[in-house]
């Protein structure tokens, strides 16, 4: 019977070793002396009844008498080795019965060889063996395979020895063992390999570090998170990396577009067209008109003419205008999906698995041994604390209603539906007679300039207060719907407060696109002085709020012991951050200067409100883990990003750019320059002109979807293969545990059986019954 190795074999299990049998011989005067010595034989690879054929055979070949003493022996002998054929045969059907049976193909591939690829990294490998010395040898051959297989990774091994699962002192063996068998003279060439290694690894090192200390905010975002745990800590994180989205774009914009104007006034003092500068009254940077009109802010300030940056260097502003906006975009587009994406694996792949070791992460290496403050050590403390409570409230199990109490709950959510319906339509009307009726005089009343009047500050006053007080009735309604789980309830109210934004961000595009280019001859620039008065008055309805919401009511509840102090409403603020962002993405083809705007705005909401909320409100009665939030919070920004870049095509390839001012003056439409950019390029080269003729063509289009549509259907079976991979692992592993808890089981049961019959240890009874028969006759 031949038996497979398995790495996973019992402790009492050892090595083969081969059996030597002496020869048996006899004299004539019939005084026989057999002499017979067994190793410790073991079924390792389960070749038992191959040498028990050859016992068998070798003793059928000597006719010799033998004592009655020797004749016992050789029964007992004899019976041992069947014995242990009979515990080998019993040890298949065992492991036939484990529930992992489908890992031992694996398992035995995983122990008898390494997985060897040429790549810059050295794979874990997983070698269970039974003997030390050999367990060693193996390692050690294999790893020396590994490293002469290719030079570069020689270097890597420390890491290849520490990811062995053994003890310290073994693997100390092993790694001397390698060390002196790889012991070379050092060259040049080997002694500047090492120390360039050794240089960059302490740059990366370095760079690490110093990344880790220009972290911007890190300890105030440690302090919130130990005060008011993780999710009110995700509002500030998610405010942090929306600033850092700005950033680029800003500088994007900045030096293609503002630094060509720049030089542009530099050289024409006085350019046609052109009005003297108004002086600065200081009103603007609150409405955005005057002084602001005739800067490098708005749409309308900016040249149709070709800018000579340096003699000889021509710089066209109407193709670098729509090329930077269209930079500018896809760039938010990478970085919003590669965000998305990222954060989804993280939090919703990786995460999802149905063994959570957190609890177990948490505990264990929760703490950070290198604290010394007794300050930093107490945020901590608090941190770990609010960790546990969100986890273990996150955990708990939703409460079954009866089905008389479901049925009330969910009429009670129905009504709360159709009157958050009725709000959204009710505020969308009201957005439209109140953009239409006060930021544009419905008498078209024209002063002497011919400039139409506007009322600046109006229309965005009144869309603040609406976003301010409608909110409030969806968190009041909220209140009769019995969330259980406080997420699902914030969850809810961030959709219902998105939608109040979209709708009301709807009707200010369609306002904008379609009645104010018939009203006002430079609508571009009004657009934009919309939005710049939107920012500016949603920052300071933000500090109000955080002043009279949160400060005052502080003040009352020391007064008033009924009164507790406000929560930080996670939903309400970060819904301000995506509309906030949003009017950014609308206006920046409008304003460009808009995102210097946004980027100070965010710095002055980061420190009102973090000075808000760990002084002036409270932690949730009700904490909850928001190891998931940023991926919604991304998602609800997409959403818009998407929305904010289809309103900002539909007026750059249907709406009719103004005739009095801008990059685009003599154009029926904005994108109408890139058909002038092709064609010119179609006129300077003919290559470029089949180049273009063929990529218009209809089976270049076809030919591009369909590829697009076999990359997609590839990519899905390929993420469907291995999700059913990852969850056939998971069910592998979980047998790998039932297999312990079955063996501690049967082994248990042998021991109790076993002290019955006063056996200490299980296996085959060879060694035993070579000592009860080792005492021969006329030996004593």
């Amino acid at each position: 019977m031949t038996h497979r190795h398995y790495p996973y074999r019992y402790s009492y299990q050892k090595q083969q070793k081969n059996t030597e049998v002496n020869k048996i011989t006899a004299d004539e005067s019939g005084s026989d002396i057999l002499q017979q010595t067994a190793s410790e034989h073991y079924f390792e690879n389960g070749d038992g009844d191959d040498h028990s054929a050859e016992l068998r055979h070798r003793r059928n070949r000597i006719s010799v008498s033998v004592p009655p003493g020797v004749m016992a022996f050789d029964g007992m002998f004899q019976q041992s080795i069947d014995l242990q054929g009979e515990y080998d045969e019993h040890m298949s059907e065992l492991l036939q019965q484990l529930p992992s049976r489908q890992l031992e193909d694996v398992a035995d591939m995983a122990a008898r060889t390494l997985l060897r690829k040429r790549t810059s990294h050295i794979h874990r490998a997983t070698i269970r063996l039974n003997r030390d010395e050999e367990l060693e040898e193996r390692i050690v051959e294999s790893i020396e395979l590994d490293l002469s297989s290719n030079d570069e990774l020689a270097e890597d091994l420390g890491a290849a020895v520490r990811t062995i699962p053994t003890t310290l002192s073994k693997k100390r063996n092993i790694k001397r063992k390698l060390t002196q068998r790889r012991k070379k003279p050092k060259t040049k060439w080997l002694l500047l390999k090492y120390h360039l290694t050794r240089l960059g690894r302490n740059m990366m090192f370095e760079k690490r570090r110093m990344s880790r200390a220009l972290d911007l905010w890190r300890s105030h975002l440690l302090i919130i998170e130990g005060s008011f745990g993780t999710s009110v800590v995700s509002y500030f994180i998610f405010l942090k990396w929306v600033l850092l989205i700005n950033i680029p774009v800003f500088l994007l914009t900045f030096c293609f577009l503002v630094i060509p104007q720049i030089l542009f006034r530099w050289y024409q003092k006085n350019p046609a067209g052109y009005k003297d500068a108004e002086p600065f009254r200081g009103i603007e940077l609150l409405t955005g008109t005057g002084y602001f009109e005739n800067t490098e802010m708005y749409y309308g300030f900016y040249t149709n003419q070709t800018v000579e940056i340096f003699t000889g260097s021509f710089y066209k502003m109407n193709y670098a205008y729509i090329l930077t906006c269209s930079g500018y975009y896809i760039l938010c587009l990478l970085i919003l999906g590669y965000s998305y994406l990222r954060s989804y694996r993280k939090y919703y792949i990786e995460a999802g698995s149905t063994i959570n070791m957190y609890y177990f992460n948490l505990v264990v290496s929760g703490w950070d041994y290198g604290i010394t403050s007794t300050e930093t050590s107490e945020l901590k403390h608090r941190s770990l604390y609010n960790e546990f409570k969100e986890i273990l409230s996150g955990s708990q199990i939703e409460h079954k209603l009866e089905r008389d109490e479901l049925v009330r709950v969910w009429m009670i959510r129905g009504a709360v539906w159709m009157a958050v319906i009725c709000l959204l339509a009710l505020c969308g009307y009201a957005t439209f007679e109140v953009s239409t009726s006060l930021s544009i005089n419905r008498e078209d009343t024209v002063n002497a300039t011919n400039k139409v009047l506007v009322s600046p500050l109006a229309m965005p006053v009144v869309l603040s207060l609406i976003q301010l007080f409608v909110p409030m009735i969806f968190t009041f309604l909220e209140a009769y719907e019995a969330y259980q789980m406080p997420k699902y309830e914030l969850y809810v109210h961030m959709f219902r407060e998105m939608a109040l934004k979209a709708t009301m961000l709807a009707v200010l595009v369609f306002f904008w696109l379609d009645i104010a280019p018939r009203s006002i001859k430079c609508w571009e620039t009004f657009v934009g002085e919309e939005l710049y008065r939107l920012v500016v008055i949603d920052l300071l309805f933000a500090l109000g709020y955080s002043f009279f919401m949160e400060y005052i009511r502080k003040l009352i509840a020391h007064r008033w012991a009924k009164v507790a102090k406000a929560e930080f409403a996670i939903g309400r603020h970060t819904l301000d951050l995506v509309y906030s962002q949003s009017l950014c993405w609308l206006g920046i083809f409008y304003s460009p200067l808009l995102p210097a705007v946004v980027i100070m705005k965010l710095v002055i909401l980061f420190y009102v409100k973090r000075y808000s909320v760990v002084h002036n409100c409270s932690p949730s009665v009700k904490p909850w883990r928001a190891s998931r939030t940023h991926t919604i919070f991304v998602g609800y920004l997409f959403i818009f990003f998407i929305l904010s870049c289809v309103a900002v095509g539909f007026g750059v390839f249907l709406i009719k750019p103004s005739d009095t001012c801008g990059p685009y003056q003599n154009f029926t439409t904005t994108y109408e320059v890139i058909y002038t950019l092709i064609d010119s390029w179609k006129a300077e080269s003919p290559v470029m002109k089949e180049i273009f003729a063929f990529i218009d063509s209809p089976g270049f289009i076809a030919g591009l979807l369909i590829f697009f549509f076999m990359v997609l259907y590839y990519t899905r079976t390929i993420s469907l293969s291995h999700k059913a991979m990852v969850d056939l692992f998971k069910l592998q592993l979980i047998s790998e545990g039932k297999d312990k808890k079955f063996l501690m089981n049967l082994l248990n049961q042998v021991k109790i059986r076993g002290n019955k019959r006063g056996i200490t240890h299980p296996g085959p009874a060879l060694l035993k019954n070579m000592e009860s028969c080792s005492a021969l006759p006329g030996e004593s």
